[in-house]
This record gives C-alpha cells, sequence and structure tokens, in this order.
C-alpha cells in the first residue's frame, strides 16, 4: 500500500517502505492510507509556512514548487497517525466469543 499510495519519483530520495511496514503493525488498511495523506500534506505545510511567512504577494509565475515526500514527513504522518484497529478489537473479540467457530478438545 506504501508503494502504491507514496510513489516516489526517480529523482527523489527513496522512501523506506521496510521500515514503514515494520512501523505500521497494527494499522488497519484505512489507517495507512490515512498515514499517507498525512505524509502528502507534509511538503505542502512546508509550502505553506513559506508564503505565510512572506511579507509581500509572491506573483504566480515566482511561486515555489511543492517538495517531494521525505523521509521525516513519513514519520511525522506517522506519530500524528495512531492505528484504530484496535479500538474496536473487543468488538470482534464478542463477535468470535458469540458467533465464531469454536474448537472443542
Amino acid at each position: 500500500m506504501f508503494e502504491e499510495l507514496l510513489p516516489r519519483k526517480p529523482d527523489e530520495e527513496s522512501l523506506p517502505y521496510d521500515a514503514l511496514v515494520e512501523r505500521s503493525d497494527g494499522y488497519s488498511g484505512s489507517d495507512i492510507r490515512l498515514v499517507c495523506k498525512e505524509a502528502a500534506m507534509q511538503p505542502l505545510r512546508r509550502l505553506m509556512r513559506v508564503l505565510e511567512n512572506s511579507l509581500e504577494e509572491v506573483p504566480e509565475h515566482e511561486l515555489p514548487k511543492v517538495g517531494p515526500i521525505t523521509p521525516n514527513d513519513i514519520e511525522t504522518a506517522l506519530k500524528n497517525t495512531r492505528p484504530s484497529a484496535h479500538l474496536h478489537a473487543h468488538r470482534y473479540e464478542k463477535f468470535n466469543a458469540d458467533y465464531g467457530s469454536q474448537i472443542l478438545e
């Protein structure tokens, strides 16, 4: 999912996909999608800070480009996005206890 949602361009720094997989243990697919969206917003937030700190209006043709997603952006996204699947684990356990197959020995 990370490679699909956070593709890198040939001239960009490689993203640590293997580390992302390890760090996202317990995350649902929806959580991972949220992490990727959050990481993708980080370059835009950096650009917005630059523009907000500018004292004068920047002409459109001189606007800086939105930079690539960096490993630090992903680190920030992981810190800001917690796994949600564990919040519903008790529901699944109860459902399994009530309706799941039980193997008796």
